[in-house]
């Protein structure tokens, strides 16, 4: 049988493991970390720089005021489609690949090295 303090320091260092966990995840996403719920467009590839915060409530086509080589989306629920070209025309300009658009999931990021970088965008209705 334990006796009370032997308890007590038990459930401290559970307490204390578990807000180490929490303190770790905050510190693995990026300086710039978009709002949870969120999605947000970022002109560098490495999620900084200009951003472009999209409405997930908004299900239009949306051209970007301009290129954007990052994408967060942290939306639980959430799905959206990005383009290469603008009004959410697939395909990648001057290439091969003609039918080519970029479905992110929720809590997901993408980047490209595509040279127009992303052009246009959709946040879709319903989970596909």
């Amino acid at each position: 049988m334990r006796t009370p303090w032997k308890r007590g320091l038990v459930a401290v260092a559970a307490a204390t493991s578990g807000a180490a966990v929490f303190a770790g995840v905050g510190l693995a996403q990026p300086a710039a970390a978009a709002e949870f719920g969120g999605i947000t467009f970022y002109t560098n590839h490495d999620f900084s720089g200009t951003e472009v915060r999209a409405d997930p409530a908004d299900y239009e086509c949306h051209t970007l005021p301009q290129a954007m080589y990052s994408v967060q989306n942290y939306s639980l629920t959430q799905y959206m489609d990005v383009y290469y070209k603008a009004d959410c025309a697939p395909g990648v300009p001057d290439s091969p690949y003609t039918d080519a658009v970029l479905r992110l999931d929720g809590l997901q990021q993408s980047g490209t090295e595509v040279a127009t970088g992303f052009r246009s965008y959709r946040v879709l209705a319903t989970t596909p």
